[in-house]
């Protein structure tokens, strides 16, 4: 990962010296034993120790590559109190950087790490096994995975150099079994950096579903991170919209048949946007979208969804269209599909240059 494997060796004692103008320095943080589609966050601390210098931070970021299954977020960057960037950060003489962290694993597969002195995962070869053996492998798994991460704050002030926080977590199934989560049904707590809207999302689709907006079913909270003037947001940590096609609202279906229409964030997607106060723009918003026969529930999704229809949307904006006022705001979103957006023939007698337009209308919540 870059250069980490070089400075890593370095990095094993804190803040030691590899060379007479640089430094790097390392440490780990454990996070609780957490099951799959829940999450547990905790914060760290980086102090400035000096009496009259000031830190400079480039930048304060994950190593690349080393967070790609996605389980953690930087939920929020601080200096004392004050929410910042996480890039071009000020840390005043005895003031200090704190750094919030959710973990929110995603899957149960150790994740392939080799530093710090502790090596975890492999890759492993496919090999055909007998049903009998892959059976008995099953049952000797360990119960937990571990995930490991890297973030990096790269200093270039008063001294050059890189310090190193090694994020530890153990992930074991959900509480209904599930293996696998994307942020369908996962929590959102506002604070700390952390923004969550709840409320209604409509959805209109004239050539698919005439009459206006329908109200679509969302399996949970909209989660932003908000620092300073920036706003993100982890289309992997998109709620699933839930909306219902009918052959007697929708002609082109064969009669008799009802499929679920499932709207989901696009995998490994992160939008960004700016926030005044009152108005929210997000830019490189990405969805997903499934459609699957029958009438799917959202507790029936959490077991996975054979789809029939699956494909990405992306480079989408959303804006504010009615401002921020006693934590209510009103926010919207439209695009024109391409053609034959899905490959399948059916559904994209209806989806092709089809427009779409969502709007949110709810509260936001710090």
């Amino acid at each position: 990962m870059r250069y980490t494997l070089i400075l890593t060796i370095c990095a094993l004692i804190l803040f030691t010296t590899c060379s007479s103008d640089q430094f790097s320095g390392w440490q780990t943080e454990v996070f609780d034993r957490t099951r799959i589609t829940e999450t547990t966050t905790k914060s760290f601390i980086l102090g400035n120790s000096s009496d009259d210098k000031e830190q400079h931070i480039r930048a304060i970021a994950f190593d690349r590559g080393s967070n790609a299954a996605g389980h953690y977020i930087i939920d929020s960057v601080k200096v004392g109190d004050m929410a910042v960037d996480s890039s071009d950060i000020i840390v005043p003489p005895g003031s200090a950087l704190y750094v919030t962290v959710t973990y929110a694993p995603k899957n149960l597969e150790t994740s392939i790490a080799n530093y710090g002195g502790w090596k975890t995962g492999e890759r492993e070869r496919w090999i055909p096994k007998h049903p009998d053996q892959v059976e008995k492998d099953a049952e000797a798994k360990d119960e937990a995975a571990i995930h490991r991460s890297i973030i990096e704050a790269v200093y270039d002030h008063p001294r050059d150099g890189i310090y190193f926080v090694q994020l530890v977590g153990a992930a074991e199934e959900g509480p209904n079994g599930e293996e696998e989560a994307g942020g369908a049904f996962a929590t959102c707590e506002p604070g700390n950096g952390v923004a969550c809207y709840t409320g209604g999302f409509a959805l209109d689709i004239p050539k698919l579903a005439p009459g206006g907006p329908k109200p679509l079913e969302l399996t949970g909270p909209i989660k932003m991170l908000i620092s300073g003037g920036e706003v993100k947001m982890r289309m992997d940590d998109f709620p699933y919209a839930i909306m219902y096609l009918r052959s007697e609202e929708i002609p082109q279906l064969p009669s008799g048949v009802t499929a679920t229409l499932v709207l989901s964030g696009a995998q490994g997607v992160e939008a960004t946007g700016t926030f005044d106060g009152s108005r929210i723009t997000i830019a490189d918003v990405g969805f997903r979208i499934r459609v699957t026969l029958g009438e799917l529930t959202a507790d029936q999704l959490k077991g996975g969804l054979s789809a029939l229809v699956d494909f990405d949307i992306t480079e989408l904006e959303i804006t504010t269209i009615k401002p921020l006022e006693q934590d209510e705001i009103t926010m919207r979103l439209e695009t024109t599909l391409p053609a034959n957006p899905s490959g399948n023939e059916l559904f994209d007698q209806f989806l092709s240059g089809a427009s779409i337009i969502a709007v949110m209308e709810g509260e936001l919540q710090f």
